[in-house]
């Protein structure tokens, strides 16, 4: 063996050392001081053309050196939010970084939130999104009427980001209306399907400054944006698909006899089902829901036949929502449902506007049962009740 080709071969055996040292140990542990990390993302319109806010975590405390200064306009907050402005949105994440001592992180960005302004230019805000490598699919993306930057700023009082506060106030929200459950995968996937619309949880400032759930959003391909309050969500959401644990105020009347009633749904589903038998498409929304009883008026005795009343009152308001729901989503030009979509998986192409025009009938049937807080907590005689969810 020549001295040449020892000395290449003791080279590529220390490579492969620093290599493997590299792989087994990870990074170094006072790496995390010397990096920014990004739990979530707003996006604003601003008079420059783009305006991003980050939500970025301290790992040494206020004062961090990798802030560029040791201010906090948070206090004791956990988390630091940053702003700058660009032309296009790689201009403003170049901006936002210059103003970093440390490389910003984003693998950990857990929420985009954008403004209803920042969605009319949508698509190249969204293309760069999907072309960052850092960012995870996994992430929320969410709507506010107002803007991102506010949200971020004004909620008080958080003890954890409060980009990880919106995020689990929208976990938590998905869990009962599965349509909530807004991951960018998601989105991205509902956008490029022939209806071309995605639902978004919406999330306003509350009352105590903290954020909570507005309703629903509806986001087209070309930016339009449309925000179905909370009082009109669960209509929605009977279309959107299942939910779960949920409670509603039924109006009913039989017999001389009115009064409200308090359903609890343990669980909900809908399907639509697309019927060419006739020559053109009909749709028929399949909706199936079980509930118990909460409450009750005292004065009213618990029998088969109260039940079919009741259910029957039921069935009535379940097919008002979903009528309601359509109404809204036809006035405003928004596929929401995915009439288009379920016509296309039957090889049914339609023309651009052609679902607003599809026949609608409903298949509803609701089974109750008894629940226990029926007869302890009861209305009193005469109660009025509206029907929105809870």
């Amino acid at each position: 063996m020549t001295t040449r080709e020892a000395v290449g071969k003791r080279r590529r055996a220390i490579s492969a050392a620093v290599l493997c040292a590299v792989l087994v140990t990870g990074c170094d542990y006072n790496d995390i001081d010397h990096l920014y990390i990004a739990t979530g993302m707003g996006v604003d319109r601003g008079r420059q053309g783009v305006r991003l806010s980050m939500d970025l975590v301290q790992p040494g405390g206020a004062g961090n050196p990798a802030t560029g200064d040791s201010s906090n306009a948070q206090g004791n907050a956990p988390d630091r939010i940053v702003s700058a402005e660009g032309a296009t949105f790689e201009e403003a994440m170049s901006t936002l970084q210059a103003k970093l001592f440390h490389a910003l992180y984003l693998q950990h960005n857990a929420l985009v939130l954008f403004s209803e302004d920042a969605v009319r230019d949508f698509a190249p805000i969204a293309d760069a999104l999907e072309r960052n490598r850092q960012l995870r699919r996994s992430q929320l993306w969410v709507v506010t009427p107002m803007s991102a930057e506010s949200v971020f700023r004004e909620s008080t009082g958080q003890r954890e980001p409060i980009s990880l506060v919106i995020r689990d106030l929208v976990d938590e929200a998905s869990r009962r209306e599965a349509c909530l459950a807004s991951d960018e995968l998601h989105v991205v996937k509902a956008l490029l399907r022939p209806s071309g619309v995605a639902p978004l949880a919406a999330v306003d400032e509350g009352p105590d400054g903290l954020p909570e759930i507005q309703g629903l959003a509806y986001l087209r391909r070309d930016g339009k944006l449309d925000i179905v309050d909370r009082a009109q969500l669960l209509d929605n959401a009977w279309w959107l698909g299942r939910t779960l644990d949920v409670r509603e105020a039924v109006p009913w009347s039989d017999g001389g006899h009115r009064g409200v009633i308090g359903v609890h749904w343990l669980r909900t589903s809908t399907r639509r089902v697309v019927d060419t038998s006739g020559g053109s498409p009909r749709l028929r929304v399949v909706w199936r829901g079980t509930g118990e009883i909460e409450r009750w008026q005292a004065s009213e005795a618990m029998s088969a036949e109260a039940f079919t009343a009741l259910e029957r009152a039921i069935r009535e308001d379940v097919e008002h929502r979903l009528a309601r729901a359509l109404d809204h989503v036809r006035a405003v030009d928004m596929d929401a449902f995915g009439l288009a979509n379920a016509c296309s998986e039957k090889g049914i192409a339609l023309h651009p506007g052609a679902w607003k025009y599809i026949p609608v009938e409903y298949g509803i049937e609701a089974h109750l049962i008894h629940g226990q807080l029926a007869a302890t907590t009861p209305f009193a005689r005469g109660t009025e009740g509206g029907a929105g969810s809870s």
